[in-house]
């Protein structure tokens, strides 16, 4: 499945537990393959997730993306719709959301050599 925004585009899977979604966006070029999975393995954590988790009739909605990625609140509006268009009571449902906009500042591995 793909993300698209004007000029933008990304990869996104999609992970279902009953009613509830995630949805993670990345870019696939960006993963090694089985066969790529030996000595140094950098792991891209990619551009973000939005989890849309239902309580009864109501639901809601959460997240964090890259914020030098989705860069306007139109690009953000237009992934919460692939949690509509794969969830079809999401729209009839309340659904209030917080999403973070996140800036990757520092980060830690683990390469199984040390």
């Amino acid at each position: 499945m793909k993300f698209k925004y004007k000029e933008f585009s990304c990869d996104v899977d999609v992970f279902q537990n009953d009613k509830d979604v995630i949805i993670r966006f990345y870019d696939k070029s960006k993963e090694q393959e089985e066969d790529e999975i030996v000595d140094l393995v950098i792991v891209d954590s990619g551009y973000g997730f939005l989890c849309l988790k239902y309580k009864g009739d109501s639901g809601l909605l959460s997240g964090y993306l890259d914020k030098t990625i989705f860069t306007c609140t139109e690009m953000v509006e237009e992934a919460v719709k692939i949690l509509e268009d794969i969830s079809g009571d999401f729209k009839n449902s309340y659904v209030p959301y917080h999403i973070d906009y996140v800036e990757k500042v520092d980060y830690t591995e683990y390469n199984g050599e040390y």
